[in-house]
């Protein structure tokens, strides 16, 4: 028998050899996981795109029918429809979302929201997300006084959902998945990738790391570029020239971060402590019903307080209205989306948040003219106020500089305005905790 004896120098190198061997199948692994992932965010952006732009399709088509335009957006031409056509919508719209949401809680399952979804992990109803996401849409696009955002972000969701589930994904993957497809989707309707890289890491994931920050990055450009292949274009959707700002202007932002951040918590907290409407009463539907009807008279003398919010911009922005009727609309956009709300009914709060933070900017801008001597867009002051509303209701701080930036086509530099008035409202509202306790 021979026997082998190995020096200490053969077994060091034998242990480098091991050593190497298992860093190479490690390596190899992690390669494959990462091109995995890749591949699976590639997939995830491009189902966020095609959900937008599908969605923004039957946007417009929901709206032509109607209201009866078939040029034109809904944003220009909602004032030259007739009222009582506008009340019988909104009249459609309320029996639509009492029926709808009274069924889906009777059959359905409890919805959950996004956030519940991938922070707290708890188990949701693909389909009864995804019927959720369409009830938004169609009484949004019926005239609905709030956000249709979460309508793509649902359907995105669910879609994603059903591929993701036969994909061997590590529960924390799927999650990933799950809170880019949402935020992708809503990303991609407005055209604004950096915003919704953000959106993501703040209010969804609540998490900063590598990996996050490349889905993000990766899911929300796929999803843009795809609506904008399929469009022919870059859509802006708040489109106006380009803005310029001075050191001079910037005390204003630190003025409006001051006060505007006191009425935006204010309303903030008044939505958050609205009474809870149980949608499986038998007293649901009958509550939908008057509250769709109180804004129906609503909209006979204030029509752009129908949609989303962003024909009330879109007037701040292009139109010069009376200080008065900006007054009047501003109430009439807040007592509306409030009543949606206290009747059970779904919506978001994004595009509404910038029509009452537009609003409120303008009617500040306008009053400290008279006060102090500074040369003050208008157009910058509705900017500044729509991002401290939007920052504050939808608690996105940090995107929602970025947003305004992107949705109204303007360079990065315009960041730091709105960005400063952000920031003043944050410390602002801590002092005012401070004084309060």
């Amino acid at each position: 028998m021979t026997i082998i004896i190995m020096d200490s120098n053969s077994a060091h190198e034998t242990d480098n050899l091991s050593v190497s061997f298992l860093n190479f199948c490690y390596n190899s692994l992690m390669k494959r996981h990462f091109l995995l992932l890749t591949f699976y965010l590639f997939l995830t952006g491009l189902t966020a795109g095609l959900v937008a732009f599908i969605l923004t399709k039957a946007i417009h088509l929901i709206q032509s029918l109607s209201f009866g335009f078939s040029q034109g957006s809904f944003s220009t031409m909602i004032a030259s429809v007739p009222p009582q056509r506008r009340a019988l919508s909104l009249l459609f719209a309320g029996l639509l979302a009492g029926l709808g949401w009274h069924l889906l809680a009777k059959k359905g399952k409890d919805i959950q929201s996004i956030q519940q979804i991938i922070q707290d992990d708890i188990s949701f109803s693909p389909w009864t997300q995804f019927w959720h996401g369409w009830l938004q849409l169609t009484t949004v696009s019926m005239g609905a006084p709030v956000g249709r955002e979460g309508a793509s972000r649902e359907v995105a969701v669910t879609l994603t959902s059903l591929w993701s589930q036969r994909c061997n994904l590590s529960k924390a993957d799927q999650k990933l998945l799950l809170a880019c497809a949402s935020s992708a989707a809503l990303g991609a309707v407005y055209n604004a990738p950096l915003a919704t890289i953000l959106f993501i890491l703040e209010a969804i994931l609540n998490r900063w790391s590598l990996k996050n920050i490349y889905a993000a990055c990766l899911t929300s450009y796929v999803a843009v570029e795809t609506v904008a292949l399929l469009q022919g274009r870059h859509e802006i959707q708040y489109l106006m020239p380009q803005q310029h700002w001075t050191l001079g202007t910037l005390i204003w932002p630190v003025l409006a971060g001051l006060i505007l951040s006191l009425f935006a918590h204010a309303y903030k907290h008044l939505l958050e402590h609205l009474p809870k409407a149980d949608a499986k009463s038998q007293w649901f539907i009958p509550k939908v019903l008057i509250a769709f009807s109180l804004i129906a008279g609503l909209s006979i003398f204030f029509p752009e307080i129908l949609g989303n919010g962003k024909a009330g911009l879109l007037f701040f922005l292009h139109e010069e209205p009376h200080l008065s009727y900006i007054s009047w609309l501003l109430v009439a956009k807040a007592v509306a989306i409030s009543l949606v709300f206290a009747s059970g009914a779904k919506g978001g709060k994004i595009a509404p948040s910038m029509m009452l933070g537009g609003a409120s900017g303008l009617l500040l801008a306008i009053l400290s003219q008279y006060l102090i001597p500074l040369s003050l867009s208008n157009t910058l002051a509705i900017m500044v106020g729509a991002t401290i509303f939007l920052g504050v209701i939808n608690k996105i701080p940090l995107a929602a500089p970025v947003f305004l930036v992107e949705i109204t086509g303007q360079s990065l530099l315009m960041i730091i305005p709105l960005a400063l008035a952000n920031l003043i409202f944050y410390f602002s509202y801590q002092f005012y905790r401070f004084i309060l306790k």
